[in-house]
């Protein structure tokens, strides 16, 4: 383990409403893509918003770290956190970059 931390935000638009409002289709890609990435995952949570929205909010809670995420289906947007202590997150990123594809806007920042 390096004593760094790894953080990055993303936030993407032009995804699709049907994707971000279907809390069992991103579970299972965040959970897999943490998993191929070989981070711990300890524990996660999901709430499917049904009442002023669509949206769904999930967090993985990893022995390095987090990986946190909302979506707001009907503006196509999702907001991703994730921070890792000790090993280097590109992994994960290069997974959400595939996972959304070419076709959406995408603002990452790693600090």
């Amino acid at each position: 383990m390096n004593d760094r931390g790894y953080h990055t935000i993303w936030d993407i638009t032009g995804a699709s409403a049907r994707l971000l409002s279907n809390e069992k289709i991103l579970h299972r890609f965040f959970l897999t893509a943490l998993q191929a990435s070989g981070f711990t995952v300890i524990s996660d949570m999901i709430h499917k918003f049904s009442s002023g929205g669509e949206g769904v909010t999930g967090i993985f809670l990893l022995s390095e770290s987090h990986l946190s995420y909302h979506t707001y289906p009907e503006r196509g947007y999702i907001s991703i956190d994730v921070y890792t202590c000790g090993k280097n997150n590109q992994s994960i990123n290069d997974g959400i970059s595939a996972f959304f594809g070419a076709d959406v806007q995408v603002n990452r920042r790693t600090l």
